[in-house]
């Protein structure tokens, strides 16, 4: 009976030290992992310091207050401060005054709307006084408990001065050549008046061939000048309320009477008032409809409607044409870009009237976007906050 109980108690000695063993290994090998965890961890924060510390670029990272926290050599070298000179500063004492909205901005789309990221190009002062242009990209993140601000600055002072150069060479050439170019017109149509009291019909064709090649070249002018001061944020609309269905009904007319040979429908809704600059806004029409118009058959109609959808207004101008391509939609309402299908087309310009029409549009708080379909024409629409 004793043997029997000593079987049974050496089993169980000898299970328990089974599963002690188990334990021991399972133990051994998570400890292992963590370790190894640890290490690893502590490789990637000696790598992210040495990025930090070392990189050309500038970094630092701030607080909830936009206080600096913690900043590199490059951030230094940029402002032209020691580091114990900047650490524990708010980034707004470094901040043209224009520009110090923008980190509000900031501020509102990371720690209130709680989006991962925002970018932003702003106006710093350096210690010297002087101006120093940077391209600003910060991100969220959350550090035992505290969400923070990672933020990059990169020195695009450079591009700044050549823009600017840009725009006034832009205006400059711009105003030169206004003056010929009015003279050359009314000359042109001096010339068209005498003609037309003549027979011969070549001479008047040319002039009138003429009269259409200055006004090509007076928009194009135009749409320079006007793209230069979108990319210098000197896009300023005027503002004044006004009557958009009768905005658009007057513009539909007017291209009836120059353009008889095309079926231009108007379905408009009734007493839209809008606040904003009606000018600009008659630019974005008339461009849409002339590419309506250009890019479509004389036999199919174009199709202008008005509609209310909540608290905007929605225009849209529907064509059958050749239609765009997915491609060419995705980068349509860029610079300079020409639609492929549109490239054999001696009137194609320089790519430059859509790119103005959504400047126009997102100045005055609304959307531009075009539905498409290669061979089955074009909807190009925008959206104005109505007044409530």
């Amino acid at each position: 009976m004793e043997n029997n109980e000593l079987e049974e108690e050496n089993r169980r000695l000898k299970s328990e030290n089974e599963s002690l063993t188990t334990a021991y290994n399972e133990a051994l090998s998570i400890l292992e992992k963590r370790l190894k965890i640890e290490e690893d961890l502590k490789e990637s924060q000696e790598r992210f310091v040495t990025v930090f510390k070392q990189s050309t670029v500038a970094y630092k990272i701030i607080d909830l207050d936009f206080k600096m926290v913690q900043i590199n050599q490059a951030l230094c070298d940029l402002l032209g401060y020691s580091q114990e000179e900047i650490l524990g500063t708010v980034i707004l004492e470094y901040t043209h005054p224009n520009f110090i909205k923008y980190w509000y901005d900031l501020h509102e789309a990371l720690w209130k709307q709680e989006l991962p990221s925002f970018q932003l190009e702003a106006c710093l002062i350096r210690k010297d006084k002087t101006e120093v242009w940077c391209l600003i990209n910060t991100i969220r993140f959350k550090d035992r408990g505290e969400t923070l601000g990672y933020t990059s600055l990169v020195d695009i002072t450079g591009r700044k001065q050549l823009e600017r150069h840009k725009d006034e060479f832009i205006s400059t050439i711009s105003h030169e050549l206004k003056t010929p170019l009015t003279s050359i017109k009314s000359y042109s149509q001096l010339l068209l008046r005498y003609f037309n009291r003549l027979e011969d019909e070549k001479p008047k064709s040319m002039l009138r061939q003429l009269d259409l090649k200055v006004n090509s070249l007076t928009t194009l002018i135009k749409d320079l000048v006007l793209a230069s001061k979108i990319d210098s944020g000197k896009l300023s609309p005027r503002s004044e309320e006004y009557s958009l269905d009768g905005l658009l009904a007057s513009i539909v007319e007017e291209f009836r009477e120059t353009v008889t040979r095309r079926d231009i429908q108007l379905h408009n809704s009734p007493a839209i008032r809008i606040k904003g600059d009606k000018f600009k806004i008659s630019q974005v029409i008339e461009n849409l409809l002339t590419n309506a118009i250009k890019f479509s058959n004389e036999d199919t109609p174009i199709k202008v409607t008005l509609q209310r959808h909540e608290s905007d207004a929605i225009v849209c101008i529907e064509d059958q044409g050749r239609g765009i391509s997915q491609e060419s939609i995705e980068n349509i309402f860029e610079r300079f870009y020409k639609v492929k299908e549109a490239e054999s087309n001696l009137e194609s310009g320089m790519g430059l009237g859509l790119y103005i029409c959504q400047e126009i549009v997102k100045n005055q708080q609304g959307k531009l976007w075009v539905n498409s379909e290669l061979g089955k024409g074009s909807v190009f629409c925008f959206s104005l906050p109505i007044i409530s």
